[in-house]
């Protein structure tokens, strides 16, 4: 049985039958009471016959299931601090994780040989994390996500960590030595900003997200709704957990240059 694509929407309007199509737009249907009947009748009863109509929707691109997790990318590496909520929220998700020992480095991941390795510190990104960006040489996707303060930054699968860091610290003027400082982690005071459990979970349906989408190869296209969408290959993404606001910045890899 044909189904509508998820997020699409057939109902009875004002002056007939309408679509609410998968980007949120709103379109009036233009065929008879009956034909819609046979529409509707196709996508919500097993061996109600087809009618013409609904290949129009099928052309449109109105038509199609959810997408799951692709099987060849299922295995997926998590190194996390807090690795409950994340290993919990692939398998929701229909990945299969497999959490590594903290301090993990590049052979122990390669060892496992898993689609994509996931990593989640609890803190502004370590430092041994620019070895994992060999990664990507080996086809393994490479999703970073760390904290500073009460930000949460989710970085681009598609762009390495050693870019993201050179691109930071440019956007950062003349303020790069006090950013490059706070990374380093020296003689530093904190306030209470450790992420609740609630927040964990925020970061870890966020994080998945991405990597699902990754993992599926589906493309990320702005809409009336969201009309600032960026593939998540290429975005940072900051989350405040004190308001739950999200920003999206775009990033792009550094290109080499002759010393």
């Amino acid at each position: 049985m044909e189904t509508l694509k998820p997020g699409t929407a057939l109902f009875t309007g004002p002056s007939g039958a309408v679509l609410r199509d998968a980007a949120g737009e709103l379109f009036a249907v233009a065929l008879s009471d009956e034909a819609v009947g046979g529409v509707r009748a196709a996508l919500t009863r097993a061996g109600a016959p087809v009618p013409p109509e609904l290949g129009a929707f099928d052309h449109a691109g109105h038509l199609g299931r959810r997408a799951g997790w692709p099987t060849a990318r299922r295995t997926v590496a998590v190194l996390a601090d807090h690795s409950a909520d994340l290993l919990d929220a692939l398998r929701r998700a229909g990945a299969n994780p497999v959490a590594l020992q903290p301090g993990a480095g590049l052979d122990e991941v390669l060892a496992l040989r898993p689609a994509a390795l996931c990593a989640w510190h609890d803190g502004p990104a370590p430092d041994r994390w620019l070895d994992l960006d060999a990664l990507a040489d080996h086809g393994i996707g490479w999703q970073r996500v760390s904290r500073e303060g009460r930000h949460v930054l989710l970085e681009p699968i598609g762009v390495s960590h050693r870019d993201v860091r050179a691109r930071r610290l440019a956007a950062a003027g003349s303020g790069h030595r006090h950013l490059s400082a706070y990374w380093a982690g020296e003689d530093v005071v904190l306030g209470d900003d450790t992420p609740d459990p609630a927040e964990l979970l925020l970061v870890a349906a966020l994080a998945v997200k991405d990597l699902a989408r990754w993992a599926a190869d589906l493309p990320v296209t702005g809409n009336a709704l969201t009309p600032g969408a960026v593939p998540a290959h290429r975005r940072l993404r900051v989350l405040d957990l004190d308001t739950g606001a999200l920003a999206d910045h775009p990033v792009l890899p550094v290109p080499a240059s002759a010393p």
